[in-house]
């Protein structure tokens, strides 16, 4: 595909709005509700996507399989399922008939956004889609095999989950500004276009242009920002559409007035009204639904690599403006169970003393204590819809959150957090193979430890971590940022698992449990230091092993030594945390390539993983959602 032609079609493809970032701007409120349901009822019928494909795009795209690797990829040992609820799911057919309706447009809304994510990965998905449904209506098979891929991992590009990259069409490459940035601007431009248009006194569009919520295109010999909502107007109304629907359904007054604030946010370039509605949904606790419209930066690469440039740096920094990795888009549908909410609230009340554990506590503000409000609310939850980044499978896939992120308005201005557990992704991640995965890994005399449900208990430690430690200045990390924190989250959760242990929270046996299957669990087929979940488990892995708390044997077995676990844990969240205060992007680049190594041993572990577990990749089966989008 020609870039030229690319850029140009989506140059053209928004209008222009007058909207400001005016912090009075309407709010909607019980006094607005019965216009503003006219105004949704009266564009309910806006057609739902706007993307269209190039005249062209079916003569531009050569396919990168052949059939006989296509089938490879696809066979059922590759390409496992993970399967959302179904139509007959008491969790659904419990819910009170407006509850039901609520979740239809919320589903919906889902749908709309998705195509968005698309836009945000790569300039090239929506035209590569388009072009493998005309040739599947022409009777293309290899089309029809890739389009399974493509639908699974949300894109042209993508991994497997040995780190391998996928990218299903020729001559497409990989870019640091994925789908943000023009794709024919490389870092060095892009500093040298920063650095001049700061010297011409154009400050306030390099803001735009250095925040979490902009497409950035080329103007001339400079570039200009467009904020989401007016880039992507047309599918953020039909989904603020589909969400105000859902309010008005609902029979939860607080998940109403949230959706309220949320279906405003999309209609308006004004990041006050994001942080409205991300402090509404982080006090959400007893609500029947769960809708999230999750904004992370772990795929910009280009933003952050400002960090490297230290003349450029301290240029924005006298200028007030702080570079933000730019937003992609991930949506959640789902239903709350409260038998598993109940069980993760049991370590709510333990936060202040968790806050009290981390090292350096008085270095910075922790906004967790026993004195205030510890502004967390937690939820486990039945998936009915995942869809963009949230529902995007390369190599691995979320089975939580914890959100706001730090760089996000709502929290720096003192709005709570909230956690989300999938049930669907996690019991979906472990349910088959599990003691052949055993046999390849560990001693037999540490088997009897691993548990999937303790793999649960981890992971509701490690999003609680997220909430603890600095929160301010962390984009001073450059791309080493999100390492950091996914790591300083893993360390900090078996810290606090020796804490709690010891306070008599977790049994001794749970505290095994817990070690040996997060230990067994994420261990790697294959190198990614990419990718920032991936790079923090080689480099945690590896420094267990360099450090005796790991052993590895010629075969490629490990063995355990649980103490000296929590010991190397200690050391490893001291240095995350000293590395977010110093706000030293070099230092954190230096313990990253000093730890995170792909050893001997990590490469026997992969290969005797590989011999057992034959999957590459992972599709979401939604069939709830799928029937209540087409009923």
């Amino acid at each position: 595909m020609k870039i030229s032609a690319i850029n140009a079609f989506y140059n053209n493809r928004f209008a222009k709005t007058d909207y400001k970032n005016d912090k009075n701007a309407e709010v909607f409120t019980s006094n607005s509700i019965n216009s503003n349901y006219l105004n949704a009822i009266a564009a309910y019928n806006i057609p739902k996507i706007s993307f269209k494909s190039l005249k062209k795009a079916n003569n531009e795209f050569e396919l990168n399989y052949s059939t006989k690797e296509l089938k490879r990829r696809l066979d059922h040992k590759a390409f496992t399922e993970f399967r959302m609820l179904d139509v007959n799911a008491p969790q659904y057919q419990q819910l009170q008939d407006g509850d039901k309706e609520a979740l239809k447009h919320l589903v919906k809304a889902s749908r709309i956004m998705d195509s968005v994510y698309l836009r945000l990965d790569n300039i090239h998905n929506i035209p590569f889609s388009k072009y493998l449904e005309a040739e599947i209506e022409n009777g293309n098979e290899n089309a029809k095999l890739t389009k399974k891929l493509f639908d699974a991992q949300k894109g042209i590009i993508g991994k497997t989950v040995d780190g391998k990259q996928v990218i299903l069409a020729k001559n497409i490459e990989l870019k640091p500004g994925k789908g943000f940035y023009p794709e024919d601007l490389d870092e060095k431009e892009f500093h040298q276009i920063i650095t001049n248009m700061l010297n011409d006194g154009e400050n306030e569009e390099v803001r735009k242009i250095l925040n979490q919520r902009s497409i950035v295109l080329r103007d001339g010999n400079k570039l200009k920002a467009v904020d989401y909502t007016d880039y992507f107007k047309e599918e953020f109304v039909n989904a603020a559409n589909e969400i105000e629907l859902a309010a008005y359904a609902s029979t939860n007054q607080d998940f109403s007035k949230y959706l309220l604030l949320q279906a405003n946010a999309l209609r308006m370039d004004n990041p006050y009204l994001d942080s409205l509605a991300d402090k509404k949904w982080a006090k959400l606790q007893d609500t029947p639904l769960e809708f999230t419209i999750g904004r992370e930066s772990y795929d910009d690469r280009m933003t952050p690599s400002i960090a490297k440039n230290k003349e450029l740096s301290m240029l924005l920094k006298k200028n007030g403006i702080t570079p933000y990795a730019k937003d992609t888009i991930g949506v959640r549908v789902g239903i709350v169970n409260k038998a598993g909410t109940d069980y993760i609230l049991k370590i709510k009340d333990l936060m202040p003393e968790l806050a009290d554990n981390m090292p350096f506590n008085d270095e910075y503000v922790q906004t967790i204590s026993k004195n205030t409000d510890n502004k967390q609310t937690m939820v486990d939850t039945d998936i009915v819809s995942m869809t963009g980044q949230f529902g995007a499978y390369r190599g691995a896939i979320s089975i939580a959150s914890n959100l706001p992120n730090n760089d996000k308005l709502a929290i720096q201005t003192g709005g709570g957090k909230r956690n989300v557990y999938h049930i669907q992704m996690r019991n979906s991640k472990y349910a088959d193979n599990q003691e052949n995965i055993l046999n390849a890994l560990l001693d037999k005399s540490q088997q009897k430890y691993f548990d999937v449900n303790a793999l649960h208990d981890f992971t509701i430690l490690h999003e609680n971590v997220h909430s603890l430690g600095p929160k301010d200045g962390l984009e001073a990390l450059g791309v080493y940022k999100n390492t950091i924190e996914e790591h300083k989250a893993d360390m900090g959760a078996l810290v606090m698992l020796d804490v709690l242990t010891k306070k008599g929270f977790y049994t001794p046996l749970k505290r095994k449990q817990i070690i040996t299957s997060y230990l067994v669990a994420y261990v790697l087929k294959g190198p990614d230091l990419e990718n920032a979940h991936r790079a923090r488990n080689i480099l945690q892995h590896n420094y267990f092993i360099k450090n005796g708390a790991i052993s590895v044997n010629k075969d490629g077995i490990m063995k355990i030594d649980y103490d000296k676990v929590i010991d190397c844990a200690h050391e490893m969240l001291e240095n995350s945390v000293r590395l977010q205060l110093d706000k030293n992007s070099q230092k954190a680049a230096d313990y990253i390539k000093t730890n995170a190594v792909w050893s001997k041993d990590l490469d026997r572990m992969a290969e005797n993983l590989k011999e057992v577990d034959k999957k590459l990749n992972s599709y979401i089966n939604s069939p709830l959602a799928d029937a209540l989008v087409n009923s």
